[in-house]
């Protein structure tokens, strides 16, 4: 048990003596959907927070020009839309965190 811990501390400290963002091309990778995950959690906020205005009605609408009323039921309409790209992003971070987690974890020689 101990050589584990020993054999881990040392692979830590390896990777530390290494760049930023990894020596090799698996840890740059990791690297790279940890800042892509970033994103789209950063995106998945903004889009909430949209959201939350669409449907408490608290956009404002400018008329344009030619007189014309706003069309009927905009903001669920906005609402809607917002949604469909919240679900998109929680399915791409979800993608990004199981891709980034097989990267990270060691293969397992057993098969399991």
């Amino acid at each position: 048990m101990t050589e584990n811990v020993v054999s881990f501390e040392k692979k830590r400290l390896e990777r530390l003596d290494g760049t930023v963002f990894g020596s090799t091309a698996e840890e740059s990778r990791i690297a790279a959907i940890g800042s892509q995950i970033e994103f789209a959690k950063r995106e998945l906020e903004t889009v909430q927070a949209y959201i939350d205005l669409a449907y408490a009605g608290t956009i404002t609408v400018t008329m344009n020009d030619c007189g014309e009323p706003p069309p009927q039921q905009p903001f669920a309409h906005l609402g809607s839309i917002l949604s469909n790209y919240e679900q998109v992003l929680f399915d791409r971070i979800a993608e990004l965190e199981y891709e980034q987690e097989m990267l990270s974890s060691p293969a397992d020689d057993q098969g399991y």
